[in-house]
């Protein structure tokens, strides 16, 4: 594994089911990240945001005081302290099964979780 695994096609339509997002951590064909993604964040759709893996924590951060709502894949380690400083401000949905990135012939080797967290007008929403 390394921070250049695409998030699978599969798990982006399920969170938002055709609906545009951001992604703050876009992955080119290279498999290298076309901008830092830590720059500004729109707050008119939402934003999806798998973080490296080696180092999660700036991301975590970002989304944790962005005002907008935010949708995160991160790997599922409860121990580590960039998780335990942010997990609150999040609801975690624990998957299921281990995924597979990109084009990795196994899954990972680690199990994932998604955070969310909803914009200051969820509730206004349809």
């Amino acid at each position: 594994m390394t921070d250049d695994w695409a998030t699978p096609p599969w798990l982006l339509e399920l969170l938002f089911d055709g609906r545009p997002y951001f992604d703050a951590a876009p992955i080119n064909p290279e498999g290298l990240r076309d901008h830092d993604g830590l720059g500004r964040w729109p707050t008119d759709r939402p934003v999806f945001c798998n973080p490296p893996y080696s180092d999660p924590r700036p991301w975590v951060r970002k989304a944790r005081d962005h005002p907008g709502p935010v949708v995160l894949l991160v790997k599922c380690d409860p121990s580590t302290q960039w998780w335990q400083e942010s997990v609150a401000a999040f609801r975690v949905t624990f998957i299921g099964q281990r995924l597979r990135f990109g084009d990795a012939d196994k899954a990972a080797p680690f199990p994932s979780a998604i955070w969310r967290k909803d914009g200051p007008d969820a509730a206004a929403a349809p």
